[in-house]
């Protein structure tokens, strides 16, 4: 029984592996890594500047400047 758990796991990470190695041949060869920059700021429309953040919750300001900080709780 244990055998054909083991070999199970082994089949199941060979599959991920290949599927993971495809995926990033794939993004490799169709140009998904170029341009890394223009990508990153894609997101952002032309009216908005970047590194200020213009959307916000409801009970928050929303024409804020970014801020950086070590605390992943911090408002």
């Amino acid at each position: 029984m244990n055998t054909i758990v083991y070999l199970l796991l082994a089949a199941g990470f060979v599959i991920f592996g290949g599927s993971t190695l495809a995926a990033f041949y794939w993004a490799a060869k169709s140009g998904q890594f170029r341009n890394l920059e223009d990508g990153a700021k894609s997101i952002f429309d032309r009216d908005e500047p970047l590194g200020t953040a213009t959307d916000a919750f409801a009970d928050k300001k929303a024409d804020r400047p970014l801020r950086r900080s070590t605390d992943s709780f911090a408002p």
